[in-house]
């Protein structure tokens, strides 16, 4: 495990390089990073010989290494809280402008829907990350996809039309 994680978080940073050599500014990858890079400390910090006798460890390790869904779902929580907290950008900014013409980029309104929406998310990866504490498999497994697919798809809807309708109104 720990080589296949070193392996994914080596190949994250190649990933990162690119990603900085043509500037593009998707959260993803960093948080990608991070949590491979927290995995990978939680793994080589645990001495091998306590995986067998799991109640050496503390309840936080052995949680992590059960679960390490809960290392992604926080990482997700951060990269859609920290970036509207500490600039101006957020996940969602990046996509929007996919779909949207570069006159709307820089529109106030435009900027604080998806400042909305990141935040938006940061409520939808909290339950999802509190679904990971659920001792059953099956709602570890479907809840967090149940959750994105129906809370967080209703509610970036549902933003993105008061955007939307913002534009309207102010076109006349």
């Amino acid at each position: 495990m720990r080589w296949l994680v070193s392996i994914f978080f080596g190949l994250s940073l190649l990933l990162l390089i690119a990603q900085k050599a043509v500037k593009d500014e998707n959260y993803f990858v960093p948080t990608m990073l991070f949590v491979l890079l927290v995995n990978m400390l939680i793994l080589f910090a645990v001495d091998i010989s306590q995986f067998k006798s799991p109640e050496s460890m503390s309840q936080a390790v052995t949680l992590l290494l059960e679960r390490p869904q809960l290392i992604l779902y926080f990482g997700l929580l951060l990269m859609a809280l920290v970036p509207p907290i500490l600039w101006r950008g957020s996940f969602t900014y990046y996509f929007s402008r996919l779909e949207y013409p570069a006159d709307d980029w820089n529109d106030p309104a435009f900027i604080r829907i998806n400042r909305n929406i990141s935040f938006f998310w940061v409520f939808v990866f909290l339950l999802c990350f509190f679904t990971q504490l659920v001792p059953m498999l099956v709602v570890q497994l479907f809840a967090p996809i149940f959750i994105v697919a129906t809370l967080g798809t209703w509610g970036t809807k549902r933003m993105i039309n008061t955007f939307i309708n913002h534009l309207e109104v102010k076109a006349g």
